[in-house]
């Protein structure tokens, strides 16, 4: 029984010292990785076409259809996700018969180093691709224990996704030189089996809080309204709900409702069981006397809130940039209500403190608290005029203006501190 003693003994003197050298092993000084995901109006425009070719809508339930990714395309995913849902960053290399994924994660303050850095080898099969090995910092993980490891903590990154459903779906990944090749058969109830990776429950039920109440709201009044005459009462049931509650969360919820109305969109592409909520009547939104300018606000608004500032900049840009191209032309007061609802999604989502005096000043405000002075800018500019008159998006004049843009959308009151 001594030589039972002793080995108790003697691990719990080496069991910490394993515990530590474990984790110099792990956690790093430098990290593999710092270039974070950059939302160009160049590659939103090439994920759209990216989009277009692949849009599996068109297939009928049971269909076989292969999609063609490029790595770079793949590589801007992957890293741009990591931003949102870990904080970190991520990239993709793609090889035959393999596939590498990177990812380096900051860590909180502690005594040793600063960084997480993940490696994680794929290898071609003749179905899905297995773990080769992982690699958590400088220790090796084989691929068995590497996948046993991401199957129990993928869940915890989204817990609502039902991840075998997608494996399911999916009946071959091939590997070529920068070239992804992904064969699926189709299913009509995708969308709405994963539309809860994006919304949680939780957030669902939030969302149709406000849905009701901007039915009752819409129940009475003329066919045509100033934005701040919704922003004002679903504020204040915002504040309200926050007292003992989450604003953050609680402001997210409001500015899609109101992302979805002023864009006269239904909510059940997004949420299914939205089909039996209150529907609330569509009425003209206006801001600034204009009607486009709410649609331009909010979806900035709600890009900035649920997907990050330079995701919302450069959509707004690029739809611009479609304009020049043939449609209404290139506005910049159409930028200057992006960067608005930008700022104002920013702000109501930035922490709790910020988002309860958010709630404060949208449950109060006033036209121009909201939205600067814009009858003075460009706008309707074919590309022709656009790249003439200010050189495009990398000239001088073009710069100077969107300097000016800011200036005026720093000055709102809704920049207030408290």
């Amino acid at each position: 029984m001594k030589w039972i003693a002793k080995l108790i003994v003697l691990s719990v003197f080496l069991l910490p010292l394993v515990l530590i050298f474990t984790l110099t092993l792990i956690v790093e000084e430098e990290p593999l990785l710092q270039k974070r995901a950059d939302m160009t109006p160049e590659r939103i425009a090439r994920a759209k076409r990216v989009f277009e070719q692949n849009d599996p809508r068109r297939l009928s339930a049971g269909s076989i259809a292969q999609a063609r990714l490029d790595q770079e395309d793949l590589d801007l995913a992957i890293n741009y996700f990591a931003n949102q849902f870990i904080d970190g960053v991520a990239g993709l290399k793609i090889d035959p018969g393999r596939a590498i994924i990177e990812s380096t994660l900051k860590l909180p303050t502690n005594p040793w180093y600063r960084f997480l850095n993940v490696k994680v080898e794929l290898k071609e099969t003749d179905k899905l691709p297995q773990i080769d090995h992982m690699m958590l910092g400088k220790l090796w993980i084989p691929g068995v224990l590497a996948t046993s490891l991401i199957k129990k903590y993928l869940p915890l990154v989204q817990p609502v996704v039902n991840w075998q459903t997608l494996y399911d779906m999916i009946t071959n990944v091939k590997f070529k030189q920068g070239l992804m090749i992904v064969t699926y058969q189709w299913q009509t109830n995708i969308p709405a089996t994963f539309s809860g990776a994006l919304l949680p429950t939780q957030d669902q039920s939030r969302i149709e809080t406000y849905q009701r109440r901007l039915a009752e709201l819409m129940q009475t009044g003329s066919n045509s309204l100033n934005l701040v005459t919704l922003l004002q009462p679903l504020f204040q049931l915002a504040t309200e709900r926050s007292v003992n509650g989450e604003a953050v969360a609680e402001n997210r919820a409001l500015i899609l409702v109101l992302a979805f109305y002023v864009n006269q969109k239904k909510l059940n592409k997004l949420i299914p069981a939205s089909k039996i909520w209150p529907h609330p009547s569509w009425r003209i939104v206006t801001l600034n006397d204009r009607d486009d300018f709410p649609k331009h606000y909010l979806i900035s608004a709600m890009l900035a809130a649920y997907a990050g500032t330079p995701l919302a900049d450069a959509v707004g840009v690029f739809k611009e940039i479609e304009d020049s191209h043939g449609g209404s032309g290139f506005s910049f007061n159409d930028i200057a209500a992006d960067r608005a609802g930008t700022r104002m999604g920013e702000l109501a989502v930035e922490n709790e403190r910020r988002a309860k005096i958010t709630q404060r000043l949208l449950a109060n405000a006033t036209e121009s608290d909201i939205m600067p002075k814009t009858v003075d800018l460009p706008e309707f500019m074919p590309e022709a005029e656009f790249k003439r008159r200010f050189g495009g998006i990398e000239g001088k004049s073009y710069r100077i203006m969107m300097d000016e843009i800011e200036r005026r959308v720093a000055a709102l009151q809704i920049n207030l501190k408290n």
